[in-house]
């Protein structure tokens, strides 16, 4: 994967100004147009008097909304009734707003509508059926319906400003050095938001007001429990694990490239709760418990159980495949040396990952070798993005295909060691190096067929081991990037900004700014006390257009408006000065293409928001031709994202929606080529 955010850390970013959900974006602020309603002659059905609950769910924020109906009068007997009340949206601001406009006819067609207050914008009205105690229908706002269900319930749970009616509350704080950033995981599992099947488990920014990005929890290698977040630019994930105590998550969180220490600790408002019928650890024991039964049951074929069933493209073969695991020692050149006894010293670290063999592989044999590089980010060895895990499958497929990989975890993930936050681009093609050089002295494989498999920043990583490694017999990129990482971090933010539906005029507000924090980011020092009078003059600079933009408490002063947006790009600057991303944003990975010439296959997807296909085959392309010894083939298939995964809008949203994990126009071109190429016979 590569970045797909302007800013790492920070939520309510000057990106979300410009892309955020339009029905979540000022608390109740919601606008439609009039929607029509016709009323009956027949008698109305039982009062709707009383609390109803609904979630309000969009691709990045859960919602909850609290309707009160506090009085149900008749117009016209048998035909009308008005309804008096008030709506709240408590993730967002205790305020509650009056209903408009509140009809029910049949004691089924309902209608209401809300109106701006003095201290909130907007309008919306919803549009349903009541069918008992549930009513269903839709919210509308500047011609955008979304479903709404909502249902009635006997008490509302205590809410607060740090309860928010949730079951559990783990809170914690990540130092970002100019401020600290509070987190929160809320999780529910019981009526009237959740049950214990079904589960909610939610992610807020307390200290920002940003709540209710929807988690998706699953289980890590080594006892670890990965927490995805949707909704947040960047593939967002908290992994941790869970104390002995049940008392609390230790672990990192990363967006993109850039993870950071978090432990989150049960909230005070819930330590009266006993912790063995804490809602998140109950999820958690659920969760294992559901995966050791898994286990039994498919423990004659492990391999299948790892795979979602549903994939199009899972590799439905028991005894097709068998697996080893592999540990190499490497030394960490990007660790400062140590003199001692007149001997320069070096820390050393492991890379450890799974090798998979055909099932009929001997020692006699020799097999052709694939090693995968996956993409930015701290990745385990399976490059696990959400509920997908792309190179296991890949792996498995290999081996059905006659093929030995190797795949790895990056260096501080996992089970492999060594220092992940300071490594660059460079290092990690330094470590997929001397695991293609292990892989090519393995029993029952051909060393003269060992090539590499690279997935976005492994598409920079593994022509970078071509270029100084002679013997690489072939290299398959999926997403390669071909543009320098400044061209690439702002052609994304502009296309994904683009599908979401920001107008021209603000994408290039944007583009503009990213630019001037990435002059900035390269060019300054991040503790220069000229880096922040920069900042501040590149966001007075366009104040008349950003803060109309920027979102904002009621009642915010311009000032404090625009010193918010000053300490959000503060805190981009520092993100953009981390080792890895200042490599990534000077270097041209196009140059190594003039330095090797083994067998070379770039797919890209049509849709991929991340690297954008046309405009990096474009550069590779033009680079190759003044390399006339390599034979390439780019390709660009249609429909698919940037995971090869046949995609509707190829944003990173979609990616955990989406059945297959890569799709088999992909595989098969994979196929095909390696055996034009003589890798497979």
């Amino acid at each position: 994967m590569l970045p797909s955010s302007l800013l790492r850390f920070h939520f309510a970013s000057i990106l979300q100004f410009f892309v955020c959900a339009t029905v979540v974006a000022s608390g109740l602020g919601l606008n439609a147009s009039r929607l029509a309603f016709s009323a009956s002659q027949t008698p109305p059905d039982d009062s709707l008097v009383g609390a109803w609950v609904a979630w309000l769910e969009t691709p990045s924020q859960h919602l909850r909304l609290i309707l009160k109906i506090e009085k149900d009068s008749p117009v016209e007997e048998g035909t009308q009734r008005n309804l008096e009340g008030s709506i709240a949206s408590p993730d967002q601001t205790q305020t509650s707003l009056p209903l408009s406009e509140g009809r029910v006819a049949d004691g089924k067609a309902v209608e209401f509508r809300v109106v701006p207050s003095a201290t909130t914008t907007g309008n919306y009205a919803f549009l349903g059926q009541r069918d008992g105690d549930i009513l269903r229908g839709s919210l509308e706002q500047n011609g955008a319906t979304l479903p709404l269900t909502f249902r009635r319930v006997d008490r509302i749970p205590e809410e607060g400003d740090n309860r928010l009616g949730a079951d559990s509350i783990w809170v914690g704080d990540i130092d970002l050095v100019v401020q600290k950033l509070s987190f929160r995981l809320r999780v529910y599992n019981r009526p009237p938001y959740a049950t214990e099947d079904s589960p909610r488990v939610l992610f807020d920014s307390p200290n920002e007001n940003v709540n209710g990005f929807p988690v998706s929890i699953a289980l890590a290698d080594d006892s670890q429990i990965d927490f995805s977040i949707a909704g947040i630019p960047g593939n967002a994930k908290y992994t941790a694990r869970l104390n002995e105590a049940l008392e609390l998550f230790q672990g990192q969180f990363v967006q993109n490239q850039y993870p950071l220490g978090l432990e989150l600790a049960r909230s005070e408002s819930m330590r009266e709760l006993p912790l063995e019928n804490d809602a998140l650890v109950r999820t958690v024991a659920r969760l294992q418990a559901a995966e050791q039964r898994k286990s039994s049951i498919d423990s004659k074929s492990p391999s299948d159980a790892m795979l979602r069933p549903e994939s199009k493209n899972a590799v439905d073969s028991k005894n097709v495949f068998r697996e080893d695991s592999f540990s190499i020692e490497r030394i960490d050149y990007s660790k400062p040396k140590e003199k001692k006894d007149d001997r320069w010293l070096q820390p050393t670290f492991k890379i450890s990952g799974t090798i998979t063999w055909p099932a009929a592989a001997t020692p006699e044999d020799k097999l052709p070798v694939v090693v995968m590089i996956s993409g930015s980010g701290p990745q385990d060895r399976d490059e696990t993005i959400g509920v997908h895990k792309p190179f296991q499958q890949l792996a498995h497929w290999f081996a059905k295909n006659g093929v030995v990989s190797l795949r790895y975890d990056d260096r501080g993930v996992g089970q492999s060691t060594g220092d992940f936050l300071n490594a660059t681009t460079a290092n990690f093609a330094d470590d997929a190096m001397d695991v293609w050089q292990y892989a090519r002295a393995l029993d029952g494989i051909d060393p003269l067929r060992v090539g590499l498999l690279g997935h976005s920043e492994g598409g920079i990583a593994a022509p970078l081991v071509a270029a100084s490694q002679g013997d690489v017999a072939f290299l398959i990129l999926l997403a390669p990037p071909g543009l320098p990482g400044s061209e690439i971090l702002t052609t994304q933010i502009d296309r994904i900004s683009e599908l979401q539906g920001v107008s021209v005029e603000d994408r290039i507000i944007a583009i503009d700014l990213q630019k001037d924090l990435q002059r900035l980011a390269l060019e300054l020092p991040s503790d220069s006390p000229a880096s922040a009078m920069e900042i501040r003059k590149a966001v007075a600079s366009r104040w008349d257009k950003l803060k109309t933009l920027s979102q904002s408490a009621p009642g915010q002063d311009d000032a404090t408006r625009k010193k918010q947006v000053v300490d959000q790009m503060n805190r981009q600057f520092q993100g953009l000065r981390t080792p890895w991303m200042q490599y990534f944003l000077a270097y041209d990975p196009s140059t190594n293409w003039l330095l090797f010439d083994c067998p070379t296959l770039a797919i890209w997807g049509e849709r991929d928001t991340q690297v954008l296909p046309y405009a990096n085959r474009e550069r590779l392309l033009s680079t190759i031709e003044r390399n006339p010894q390599i034979k390439a083939e780019m390709v660009v298939l249609p429909e698919l994202n940037h995971l090869l995964q046949r995609s509707k809008t190829g944003l990173p949203d979609e990616y955990d929606s989406l059945t297959e994990t890569i799709d088999p126009v992909a595989l098969d071109k994979i196929l095909s080529w390696m055996k034009q190429n003589n890798i497979l016979p």
